[in-house]
């Protein structure tokens, strides 16, 4: 069932970005020991949901994961993987596998972060396009993990306006430029999406 384009991958690491905010990077690693990761900025809602599958939380009441998991088991339906297809402009795509009771298997299209969080509740297998991580992974680790270099498409543009505005504070001038020609450069494609669709 796994293409041979799909490399199995794990959770690392939730942590804060450019302070202050309530973006966190979720860092995922290739599972067979090599060194690539991705890391994919997400949401505080997002990150708590990870962070309570993470611990192992049971909740008093079920929460939405918790609840779609229990949804599929008493209709017969049952998870058995993930696989990002697709990253632009910040945003990572994903497909859900669920199998049915007659074995067949169908997918659905999933945001990241809630397949990442009903994988660690369930156990089911990450995957990602090799094309993808070999274009996104991360890059100039430092030493002890905390300090890394993600694309350009691997970011959101609220994130790249915090991160221009703190380049601007810094000085660092070039590195502002560079931002705003990104920032620019995406707002009039999406200005021009817009025209299409009328």
């Amino acid at each position: 069932m796994n293409n041979s384009e799909d490399i199995e991958i794990k959770f690392m690491d939730l942590s804060t970005v450019l302070k202050p905010s309530d973006s966190y990077a979720l860092v995922l690693k290739e599972a067979d020991g090599k060194e690539r990761k991705l890391a994919l900025i997400i949401g505080a809602s997002e990150a708590q949901a990870i962070r309570m599958a993470q611990l192992h939380y049971n909740p008093p009441r079920p929460f939405t994961h918790d609840l779609m998991l229990n949804v599929m088991y008493e209709g017969g339906l049952k998870p058995v993987k993930a696989v990002i297809y697709e990253v632009k402009e910040g945003i990572y795509y994903s497909y859900l596998y669920v199998q049915r009771v007659d074995g067949s298997i169908f997918y659905v299209d999933a945001r990241t972060t809630d397949v990442v969080s009903l994988s660690m509740r369930n156990g089911f297998p990450l995957y990602v396009k090799e094309s993808i991580l070999d274009r996104e992974h991360l890059r100039e680790i430092s030493d002890d993990g905390s300090k890394y270099s993600l694309t350009l498409n691997a970011v959101d543009v609220e994130t790249l306006k915090q991160a221009m505005s703190q380049a601007v504070a810094r000085e660092d001038y070039e590195r502002a430029s560079m931002l705003r020609d990104e920032i620019r450069k995406r707002e009039k494609t999406h200005e021009k999406d817009k025209f299409m669709s009328m």
